[in-house]
């Protein structure tokens, strides 16, 4: 039985649209030890996914903070991996690869110095991520499955689902990424539209844009505030929904990977070439500023199910 270790950080959407990646990987070491490294923030994600024998968490502390860096460089140097497969290639995984190696000749797939099986193509910075990461790991021999896997993530909310057709809002981001919101009275006033066409619209985040959801609500009665919910619950809520109207942030990437027709507002910060929700119907709506984006704009380019 060989060790293997994965890494892959995140940020969210990263991790969402990988699982096909990791599922891949579990069904080509079948009888192998497979664990993970992945930032701390994630756990509340990722600590259910089948893929895992073990998972072992990064705070990813600065430079500065060496005594963090020693214990995770110790924590990963004893357990003698035989593979590693680096999915994040960042400067952070070099150093992971230069004291890892020092005492245990593992193989490692990554595009960074050091990596034997090394895919880094002169357009490489051109090539959508996912795309960079089916070659990498071909090189070694897996046939990677790119459709995201969330067939462990479900919940019963029979309860929940409304007994009309429904759309999902969602109108956050990260809170350091306020410039990818798009403007909360735009959702609201997207909903009064949508309303009157029959659909119950349904508004999903957290604590962290509950400024913009009460904006939304305030345009409707009928508006439902499913708030503060489990992932779970978002990707089986998502499964039946319509369509839904999103922001460029991790929950977004959750409803692509069940197939749900998404229609995605972007500003210049976000390139779609190179990463996108994967979802048979997807709607691209971008503007340099995600504000210069009109209701009308969404409303005639809305992504629904047939």
């Amino acid at each position: 039985m060989k060790k293997i270790l994965i890494i892959k950080h995140g940020a969210l959407g990263d991790l969402i649209q990988t699982t096909g990646i990791f599922k891949s990987i579990r069904e080509f070491h079948r009888n192998d030890e497979i664990a993970l490294l992945v930032d701390k923030k994630f756990d509340f994600f990722i600590k259910n996914a089948p893929y895992f024998d073990n998972i072992f968490f990064d705070h990813r502390p600065s430079f500065l903070r060496l005594d963090k860096w020693i214990k995770i460089i110790n924590t990963l140097s004893k357990e003698k991996f035989d593979i590693v497969y680096d999915l994040q290639s960042s400067d952070r995984t070099s150093i992971y690869h230069f004291f890892i190696s020092i005492n245990n000749n593992c193989l490692w797939s990554g595009n960074r110095r050091g990596g034997k099986f090394k895919y880094h193509p002169d357009n490489f910075e051109k090539i959508p991520v996912l795309d960079r990461l089916l070659h990498q790991l071909d090189l070694i021999g897996i046939r990677v499955n790119l459709n995201p896997d969330l067939t462990w993530m479900e919940e019963n909310i029979a309860h929940f689902v409304p007994t009309n057709k429904f759309i999902i809002l969602i109108p956050g981001s990260s809170p350091h990424l306020l410039h990818k919101r798009w403007p909360a009275q735009s959702f609201g006033e997207l909903s009064v539209r949508l309303e009157k066409k029959g659909y119950t619209l349904i508004v999903v985040g957290t604590d962290q844009e509950r400024k913009e959801i009460e904006i939304i609500k305030k345009f409707s009665n009928n508006i439902l505030d499913y708030s503060n919910k489990s992932l779970s619950f978002l990707a089986s809520l998502s499964r039946k929904a319509d369509g839904a109207v999103a922001n460029d942030t991790g929950p977004t990437f959750i409803l692509g990977a069940v197939d749900c027709p998404v229609t995605w507002l972007l500003s210049h910060h976000t390139n779609p070439d190179l990463v996108k929700p994967q979802c048979t119907n997807l709607k691209i709506i971008k503007k340099h500023e995600i504000s210069d984006i009109l209701v009308d704009d969404v409303e005639n380019k809305l992504a629904l199910r047939n």
